[in-house]
């Protein structure tokens, strides 16, 4: 039974590695809990419409309090179990667990871990099992070594080529979408060299210093609805045709690039809080409905401001969603313009981390390498204009410090949302009205998706939370801020709640598109929000601890001769 037990955990181990790639981030971080117990129980088969077999008895019950009082991905014994471990002469598989558990019904308890070497024999199992079940167990138990053997051995790498695959697909399934829409619509085709020509043009070299943040609008023009045919594949249910053997080697190559371009150092801005940003993108665009959406098409349309209809603004969202903190430099651009940065200088101190991370994956994104890539995603002025909009707009709005622009998009709000906006009348506004709706949508959308973690469950929030510590405690050591970010912790987060989190969400529902994601995020950041308040003063202090003993293991894992090293010549002139 404890053989078995580790198989479990080997098999759920690769299951969870393999579930990534589909389901996204934060499921390869799920674990299993394993709890055994032995004696005599009651077998048998209830009757009644449910009637199943079933296990009965205090042996039961006991094996459960092992496995809530266990810890994720181990095996936890009673000392029943561990006993017979111990007279079967594995004395080796049992270690005490250094505290006692108080189960439910039984008090305090010694209670055992099972440390199973995996390259421990499996001979002496059961003789009952038959030599092939027996041979096919053992070879699934050796792939599921190797397999964790090398994740175990380089489970960075491993996890970003996951997290690679995943964010492939993602955007795969949007292009697929825009090629679908592109069948069945009459789109006009612009000739590749004027398409070359508009995508030189758009290269951070051949701006002669324009600045991105030059570009941002007040409205993006989208589709208008006339130009959606009653035959579009999408109505009629067609939603994606295949890609070519081209066109995706091009789109995994460009996300493998970006994943490279994402500093792996930074705790908190890396690859996979990329992915998790484009997680719940992803979600709040296929939560995008109307209040009625049984009247058609054409009122989705106008109730969604058009967002629904255009595959090309969904995929923009998602695109921009990855590429948002690409190169992060790990601190605030507070912090590069007070550095004096030649990059915050290039940028003229004006969103400069936004800024550089467009320039450098779109100067990525328009590399002859991925010219099919590019002829699958845009085929005329129109498309490449609206695409480039869209990206920059959107990254533009992940920076929601610059003073200039939140006056700007504060402004912009209160002239479509506010108190003296008809939203009942929808249908009767102009076009230009509905574009600076979405434009507001989409805006938001990212924003809540960047910060996406506030708005989830308990741990979640807590899990990247502590990241985001540790990046402004590495800052602070490195001297590149002044402030201790463990002095203030408690309190900042209390009011980036109260004065950014909850009222973005109170946002997105009066946006009145998201139906009950917008109940659902508001819940949550409420609820993290008083959970902070009860429990964030522990939670300073257990990030401060976990962040000391990280960078203890840091420096007893750093060569000598790479350890800075006082001068001591230095030292005496100065003196």
């Amino acid at each position: 039974m404890a053989r078995f037990a580790r198989d479990i955990l080997y098999k759920f181990g690769v299951l969870v590695k393999q579930l990534e790639e589909k389901l996204g981030p934060d499921t390869g971080d799920l674990g299993l809990r394993v709890g055994l117990h032995s004696g005599p129980v009651t077998a048998g088969v209830l009757r009644g419409e449910k009637s199943r077999f079933q296990l009965f008895g205090d042996t039961v019950n006991t094996a459960a309090r092992m496995e809530s009082n266990g810890a994720p991905n181990r095996i936890h014994l009673s000392k029943e179990t561990a006993d017979l471990l111990i007279q079967a002469g594995k004395v080796k598989w049992v270690k005490p667990r250094e505290e006692l558990i108080h189960a439910k019904g039984k008090g305090e308890l010694q209670t055992y871990w099972l440390e199973y070497s995996r390259s421990e024999s499996r001979k002496g199992s059961v003789n009952s099992v038959t030599d092939s079940i027996r041979s096919s167990l053992k070879s699934e138990y050796d792939e599921s070594k190797k397999i964790l053997s090398e994740i175990s051995f380089n489970p960075m790498s491993e996890k970003l080529q996951r997290l690679v695959k995943w964010n492939t697909e993602l955007l795969s399934k949007s292009l697929q979408l825009i090629l679908g829409r592109r069948a069945g619509a009459q789109i006009q085709v612009d000739d590749d060299d004027k398409m070359r020509s508009l995508e030189m043009a758009s290269r951070t070299v051949a701006r002669q210093g324009k600045l991105v943040f030059d570009e941002v609008v007040e409205i993006i023009n989208l589709p208008p609805k006339a130009e959606i045919s009653d035959s579009d594949p999408l109505q009629l249910g067609v939603e994606s045709i295949d890609l070519s053997p081209e066109v995706y080697s091009q789109l995994h190559d460009y996300v493998r690039t970006i994943a490279a371009m994402y500093p792996e150092d930074n705790p908190f801005h890396n690859f996979e809080h990329a992915s998790h940003v484009c997680m719940s993108t992803i979600k709040l665009l296929a939560r995008i409905v109307a209040p009625n959406d049984d009247n058609g098409a054409g009122n989705l349309h106008d109730n969604t401001y058009g967002i629904t209809s255009d595959p090309l603004t969904q995929f923009a969202a998602v695109f921009s969603a990855l590429i948002h903190d690409v190169d992060h430099p790990g601190v605030p651009n507070m912090t590069l313009v007070s550095e004096g940065t030649s990059l915050a200088a290039s940028y003229q101190n004006k969103s400069v981390a936004e800024q550089n991370s467009i320039d450098l994956a779109w100067d990525l994104l328009m590399d002859p390498a991925y010219e099919d890539l590019r002829r699958a995603l845009y085929v005329n002025e129109t498309e490449f204009n609206r695409f480039r909009t869209l990206v920059v707009n959107l990254v533009m709005a992940t920076d929601i410090m610059d003073k200039q622009m939140g006056a700007f998009r504060k402004a912009r709000w209160n002239k479509v949302f506010g108190e003296n906006d008809e939203k009942d009348i929808r249908g009767s506004i102009s076009q230009k009205d509905i574009n600076r709706k979405a434009t507001i949508v989409l805006e938001h959308l990212i924003q809540a998706s960047d910060v996406s973690h506030t708005m989830q469950h308990w741990h979640i929030f807590v899990k990247w939370n502590e990241r985001l510590f540790q990046e402004m405690s590495l800052a602070f050591d490195e001297g590149r801020t002044d402030k201790n970010p463990a002095e203030n912790w408690y309190q900042g987060e209390i009011g980036f709640f109260d004065f950014y989190i909850i009222p973005l969400a109170k946002k997105l529902e009066s946006c009145g598109v998201f139906g009950v994601s917008s109940d659902e995020y508001l819940q949550y950041a409420q609820n993290n929000r008083n959970e902070w308040e009860r429990k964030g003063h522990e939670q300073v202090q257990i990030y401060v601890e976990n962040y000391r003993m990280k960078r203890e293991a840091m420096t007893m894992a750093t060569p000598p001769s790479l350890v800075p090293q006082e001068d001591e010549e230095e030292e005496e002139e100065e003196s």
